[in-house]
């Protein structure tokens, strides 16, 4: 039995849950100043809206090349999409967010993934890539290899955990701070999103519905990618249906306390899926609206 395993079973969950952010906090403190930089992002868009680009697959039914003229965050693997240019391109900025790495991918896949995902975003574009507890991680990569050495890049770090007893707190989605630990990229981008000051945020492709789904390649707007071989089974092995509905909890209970603390705020413009958590907008019609 791993020594993870050995402790869950004799403690709490509550007690687990601290001794796993004491040790996150740890691992922060080498990286406090790397993030205090991100105090430059604060409330610098007030009053404006954003675009966050996810890779469910409805949003192959969306035309997205309007949104060159918006202020976009592009996530995870979205330069695959066949518009992607397109959309990087025009006047206002643009945002490319990556969550912090994890297992079950080994150094060597992220790293090709890394080398690919620079290949093709424009060197204009604002970084934003998360790190957490992991030994191995982004920015370790970057550094070993001479990524990315040419854009302008931030950093966030997660370890802050939301249970069932978690209380909203402000500081906790501060991006000069230890920031949530979550289970979906999407949550990251709120955060940064609601740290810049968007008073309007509209989600694409947050379709959050895997588990509808076969096929591993039907679950998103592309059918591999290169830090995606059989992820899923992978991580969740058989069990993938039932861990998935778990996970899926713990990103609708992050995105309904976002929704509370900050109302009329959020909205869903993807053009499938399940997310019912925030009031849902046609993006023909937002685009249609002066901004």
């Amino acid at each position: 039995m791993k020594w993870k395993q050995k402790i869950k079973a004799f403690l709490p969950p509550i007690m687990i849950e601290k001794i796993f952010e004491m040790k996150n906090i740890a691992k922060f403190k080498p990286y406090k100043n790397l993030v205090v930089k991100n105090k430059q992002l604060e409330d610098i868009h007030k009053e404006s809206r954003c675009f966050i680009l996810g890779s469910g697959p409805s949003i192959k039914n969306q035309d997205l090349t309007p949104l060159k003229n918006e202020i976009v965050f592009a996530l995870n693997n979205f330069y695959v999409n066949p518009d992607f240019q397109t959309i990087m391109s025009g006047e206002k900025p643009k945002y490319y967010l990556t969550a912090p790495i994890h297992p079950p991918q080994s150094e060597a896949e992220w790293r090709s993934w890394f080398e690919n995902m620079q290949l093709h975003i424009p060197v204009q574009t604002t970084m934003l890539f998360g790190l957490n507890s992991n030994r191995c991680n982004a920015k370790h990569i970057f550094e070993k290899y001479n990524l990315f050495t040419e854009y302008k890049k931030y950093w966030y770090f997660a370890g802050r955990h939301t249970n069932e007893y978690y209380t909203f707190n402000s500081k906790d989605i501060d991006l000069t701070r230890m920031v949530w630990s979550a289970s979906a990229v999407s949550i990251y981008a709120l955060l940064a999103a609601i740290y810049m000051g968007f008073n309007k945020i509209y989600l694409i492709g947050m379709d959050h519905d895997y588990f509808l789904y076969n096929h591993e390649k039907d679950m998103r707007m592309y059918e591999s990618a290169i830090h995606q071989k059989n992820e899923l089974h992978r991580t969740f092995g058989n069990s993938f249906y039932v861990q998935e509905f778990l996970r899926q909890y713990k990103i609708f209970k992050q995105y309904e306390l976002l929704n509370q603390e900050f109302p009329n705020r959020i909205y869903n413009a993807s053009a499938g899926g399940v997310l019912k958590i925030f009031d849902e907008v046609s993006l023909e019609e937002v685009l249609e609206e002066t901004n």
